[in-house]
């Protein structure tokens, strides 16, 4: 979903948040099985949540539908999708008591299972009360047409192979740093370094123990408070945030609540004009803290769903190896492929990589399981971005 491999092996992961230890609870694991079991556990809340009504519920009427879950593990698995979406709402302040209150009514259950033991474990008394006097998420958004240039290093006078897409983002305490505009990361990140240095409040005792889909496994993060962090004109106040040793990744939660983007491959347009054409819709799903943006596509004229993820460094990324290999001499961690990529009616001649160590999640594609490929940022060569979520026009366009 986001990145693929490593930063120290010449790659970024970006899909970082996506936790071993909350496979089960947050339904985020790389095979099917979890979204399913959860669906099979609790069909009424799940079907509700699936809906229309449902997708467009607030976080209070979630915790009342789960509520009338009388079933005891069917409350909880609903109790814990609902305390993984105020992780998406940043409802900070809303964590510490919902968190405690599943731990009273299903403390037997929750030490039964190592997974949910571990998540019913992530809250020290001290990131409690921290949280608990956390003043409310807010985003004030930018009012006029804004144009942020797009770096492709950390730092300017940096050189390297890896191009990313970086921004400045500007913290409460007038600290700059850059972070990678990331559309696969579902959660925002920031590296412990920068965390000190942007005056984020860390919860001490906090402790998130996470793998990735590309195969890192034992990670661990704490979570922080940014008081403010700014992008552009549009500021977000009260924000948590994983902190780890990695890069610092600006996700999806964040990008997605910036109005109406545009991503280029040298800038971020904020209130950007609506795009004259849509070639291919984009789809945004979200399950738990699980989100990501799709479009339809034909890999080897198979059908398939592509997941925008700009901060993967290939142009083209796919879960399956393909029908022609090429051979590339001494790379243990991928294949590369020549296949045939459709993309809204539009056929080309590709080369892509596979990576047998790990593993994108599949899509549901007409009701069944489908791999999944990437576009990655070296794709926005020949494509850009639309993004709207709010008003569910967000289109992937040719250049």
């Amino acid at each position: 979903m986001a990145a693929v491999g490593r930063r120290q092996t010449g790659r970024i992961s970006g899909i970082s948040l996506t936790s071993s230890l909350l496979l089960f609870a947050f339904c985020l694991c790389a095979a099917p099985c979890s979204m399913a079991q959860a669906g099979k556990a609790a069909v009424d809340f799940y079907s509700w949540l699936a809906s229309e009504q449902g997708q467009k519920a607030s976080l209070t009427q979630m915790k009342q539908q789960c509520d009338n879950v009388s079933d005891a593990g069917k409350n909880l698995d609903c109790s814990v999708s609902v305390f993984a979406r105020l992780f998406e709402a940043k409802a900070a302040n809303q964590i510490p008591d919902y968190y405690l209150a599943i731990k009273r009514r299903h403390a037997q259950s929750i030490a039964k299972d190592p997974e949910l033991n571990a998540l019913f474990s992530m809250f020290g008394s001290e990131s409690i009360a921290a949280l608990r006097s956390v003043g409310d998420f807010s985003v004030t958004r930018a009012r006029h047409r804004e144009v942020l240039a797009i770096h492709p290093y950390a730092r300017d006078g940096d050189v390297t192979d890896e191009v990313f897409p970086y921004i400045d983002v500007n913290a409460a305490n007038g600290v700059s740093s850059r972070f990678i505009v990331d559309t696969g990361a579902p959660q925002t990140r920031v590296n412990i370094d920068t965390a000190k240095r942007m005056g984020i409040t860390l919860l001490s005792d906090s402790h998130y123990g996470y793998s990735t889909f590309y195969g890192e496994r034992g990670l661990s993060a704490k979570l922080g408070i940014f008081k403010s962090l700014k992008i552009g004109g549009s500021e977000f106040r009260n924000v948590l945030v994983f902190v780890s040793d990695r890069d610092n990744l600006l996700g999806l939660d964040l990008i997605g609540k910036l109005g109406r983007l545009k991503v280029t491959k040298k800038t971020l347009v904020l209130n950007a004009e609506p795009p004259e054409r849509c070639d291919s819709r984009i789809t945004y799903a979200r399950m738990d803290i699980n989100q990501r943006l799709t479009v339809a596509a034909h890999l080897d004229r198979q059908a398939t769903l592509a997941i925008i993820d700009t901060g993967n460094v290939d142009y083209l990324t796919s879960s399956a190896p393909g029908r022609q290999p090429i051979s590339v001499v001494n790379n243990p961690l991928y294949q590369t492929y020549r296949g045939e990529l459709s993309l809204s009616g539009h056929s080309r001649l590709i080369t892509y990589k596979y990576y047998p160590d790990f593993t994108i999640p599949p899509s549901m594609l007409r009701g069944k399981y489908v791999p999944s490929i990437l576009f990655g940022w070296r794709a926005f060569d020949d494509y850009e971005l639309n993004l709207d979520l709010d008003a569910d026009r967000s289109c992937f366009n040719r250049i």
